[in-house]
């Protein structure tokens, strides 16, 4: 494959995985409910959270490749940051809601009992997992790309 194909074509298809691993949880909580004989409607709200927030990052996270690509001295340093953003992402949507339900069980059924969407608290753990991955994916590239040395490094090492 050319370069230029490769260009085009990543930024859509990394969008795209992100889009599937922010899915990911919601699927398999909707098919745990239906399994557990909750069916209908329940689960579907974190599905519709899962897929709004998804999209969001999922456009965020290709134009961001997309600009890394523009922009990076070498090219593996761009393919680091993203596989970085995307395992930080997976482990993090998909850890997150295990600790903080199973953490904070009780909490939880007695906010729940009293009327608080779980949608918001799934809601609200996504987008932490979110913020993770992306903050990762622009740090590690930032790290991993070489930066320009100053004039005041470069003159005292003449010296």
């Amino acid at each position: 494959m050319r370069r230029a194909t490769v260009d085009r074509i990543a930024p859509p298809v990394y969008g795209v995985i992100d889009l599937l691993v922010i899915l990911a949880p919601a699927v398999t909580v909707k098919f745990a409910s239906d399994r557990g004989g909750l069916g209908d409607t329940n689960g579907v709200d974190l599905l519709l959270a899962s897929m709004v927030i998804g999209g969001l990052h999922a456009t965020i996270a290709s134009s961001r490749l997309h600009s890394e690509e523009r922009i990076a001295l070498r090219r593996a340093d761009m393919w680091i940051a993203a596989a970085d953003a995307l395992v930080v992402l997976t482990l993090a949507a998909s850890i997150l809601p295990i600790v903080v339900l199973w953490g904070f069980a009780d909490e939880h059924a007695s906010m729940a009992n009293g009327g608080y969407p779980v949608v918001a608290l799934w809601t609200g753990i996504t987008l932490v997992a979110v913020i993770l991955a992306e903050c990762t994916g622009r740090v590690v590239f930032w790290w991993l790309e070489p930066h320009p040395r100053t004039r005041r490094r470069t003159a005292n090492r003449t010296r």
